[in-house]
């Protein structure tokens, strides 16, 4: 029979395996060894008398017992994650550690160039930049703030939208030099697409609408491994305009229209709105972000 008592540190592990499976998948999540994980679990399992996870050969899957405890345990991680937030809004200091997730193009584009000031302004804020295209939960505080190019959908989220990103086809001038710019579609050239996930989705079916039997050179997930190839001469893709129509490297290929722009959204919990560190990098995206990224009139 279950137990009625046990630790913040329990819950944590059970929801973390029961969200990941495997303990390697949990482990890395808890930054901790897989063993440990292992570890915990078995304790918790005798502490209550129960065995919560089946053992399959696709990962952990929740016993009945499990199943029983997991809207027990989503409560108190919620109370639990509730008072440290109460806490983090109460601190009015402009110090501390702020954990921003951004999408990889956001980050390396459009956010570390400015970090420096940012760090002269507020030297006792670390901040920590969380580089992925996928969807972080910021109610389990996974981070602290969000930018993405999608508008969020958690709750409790004070969302709000930045800007706009517009993107263009480009082509460096060696490779000009030796293929010439297209006219009327990519037919004959080497194309770099976006690997074909659902972030990118939308661009890559405008850029496969015109390729007309052009040839697909290079996928990725990373917009800078894009623009490094793109610059290297590899092949034709797209890039945001803001940083590549100011590198004298490339070159803007002139097909009629353009992919329709992405939206810069940007996130945070309610919770966290009131804390000085938190308004301190809301402001600074703010004041990067909040502009037309648009160049397109200087295309």
């Amino acid at each position: 029979m279950m137990q009625a008592m046990f630790n913040w540190d329990d819950v944590r592990y059970f929801l973390t395996l029961q969200r990941h499976a495997t303990l390697a998948a949990a482990g890395a999540a808890l930054s901790l060894d897989p063993t440990t994980v292992g570890r915990r679990l078995l304790k918790l399992e005798e502490e209550l008398g129960a065995r919560l996870f089946d053992r399959t050969p696709t990962g952990y899957v929740l016993t009945d017992a499990g199943h029983r405890l997991l809207p027990r345990a989503e409560r108190i991680e919620r109370e639990a994650l509730g008072v440290e937030r109460d806490v983090a809004g109460e601190d009015q200091k402009l110090e501390g550690v702020v954990r921003l997730t951004a999408t990889e193009m956001l980050t390396t584009r459009f956010i570390a160039p400015h970090l420096r000031r940012f760090r002269e302004r507020y030297p006792e804020i670390q901040l920590e930049l969380n580089c992925t295209n996928l969807q972080v939960n910021l109610a389990r505080r996974e981070a602290d703030i969000a930018l993405r190019l999608a508008r969020p959908t958690q709750d409790d989220l004070i969302i709000k939208r930045l800007s706009f990103i517009h993107l263009g086809l480009y082509a460096s001038r060696d490779y000009v030099d030796r293929f010439a710019l297209p006219k009327d579609s990519l037919a004959g050239h080497q194309v770099i697409l976006f690997t074909d996930v659902r972030p990118f989705r939308r661009e890559n079916d405008w850029v496969e609408a015109r390729m007309d039997g052009a040839r697909v050179a290079l996928r990725s997930d990373s917009v800078s491994a894009a623009f490094s190839a793109i610059a290297a001469g590899t092949g034709i893709g797209l890039l945001p305009c803001l940083v590549a129509d100011y590198d004298q490297h490339l070159v803007r290929v002139p097909l009629e229209g353009a992919p329709e722009p992405r939206q810069i959204w940007q996130a945070v919990h309610k919770d966290l709105r009131d804390s000085a560190r938190i308004r301190a990098v809301l402001d600074f995206l703010g004041r990067i972000l909040a502009v037309p990224v648009d160049s397109a009139s200087a295309a």
